[in-house]
């Protein structure tokens, strides 16, 4: 019983416990479908943009109506 308060598990078990809390806090709003915090958005923009037709290169895209 006495190894439960050794203050290194306690400190570790905090930090895991923080991690996991941070984890998922970041991890929630892209659940939800709102779009991403800064970070994650400015690095997804160009992961996710789709691509321009290959046989359209050079040309200027069509401006919508």
């Amino acid at each position: 019983m006495q190894f439960l308060f050794d203050p290194w598990l306690v400190g570790i078990t905090m930090v895991a416990i923080l991690l996991l809390a941070t984890w998922a806090a970041a991890l929630l709003p892209a659940l939800s479908g709102e779009p991403p915090s800064f970070p994650l958005s400015y690095a997804r923009r160009t992961a996710f943009q789709r691509q321009r037709d290959p046989d359209a290169a050079g040309r200027s895209r069509p401006r919508a109506p």
